[in-house]
């Protein structure tokens, strides 16, 4: 079971790792049995371990959520040697104090009508299990421990994962 505190540090932790990709791939269940991914911004990882994306209310997303709400989630920062996988469940959300707090200018170029947008909306992603890669080394120091590792004779420590379940 995990502890509250367990919790707070491991969504600090992917916090971190997700502000240095900040650009994620989703992926869903399309009503005819396809996968379905598109990357999208994220504007939030709050303290519960939920993500905030902005869609709008006619895109894919909005009508797969209906199909099914089932969600994965992946990052990758190949610069760092860092990847995320996540999943959980997807939600549509009409929530204009949240829409104020998360959003930026740039958004305007998906919603040129503002933050008041009527097809802005929000996806909620509650996320249920995370994974993570973390390595935060470049390139030449993995493979320089990749080299060390096969005249060694021994398998490559390939750094930080983690394996978390956010429910019990």
């Amino acid at each position: 079971m995990m502890t509250v505190n367990d919790k707070k540090a491991s969504i600090e932790k992917l916090r971190k790792l997700i502000d240095m990709v900040n650009v994620a791939m989703i992926t869903t269940l399309r009503a005819s049995g396809d996968f379905y991914s598109r990357p999208m911004n994220t504007m939030e990882y709050d303290d519960e371990g939920n993500l905030f994306f902005f869609s709008d209310e006619h895109t894919p997303d909005a009508h797969d959520i209906k199909v099914n709400n089932r969600v994965s989630v992946t990052y990758t920062n190949p610069e760092n040697n860092t990847y995320i996988s996540l999943n959980g469940r997807l939600y549509l959300i009409e929530d204009q104090n949240k829409i104020n707090q998360l959003w930026v200018p740039a958004c305007k170029a998906w919603f040129p009508e503002g933050k008041t947008d009527p097809n802005l909306k929000l996806i909620k992603v509650e996320v249920l299990k995370a994974e993570y890669w973390d390595t935060a080394e470049s390139d030449m120091v993995v493979l320089f421990n990749m080299l060390k590792a096969i005249v060694k004779g021994k398998t490559y420590d390939q750094g930080e994962h983690q394996a978390i379940n956010f429910v019990d």
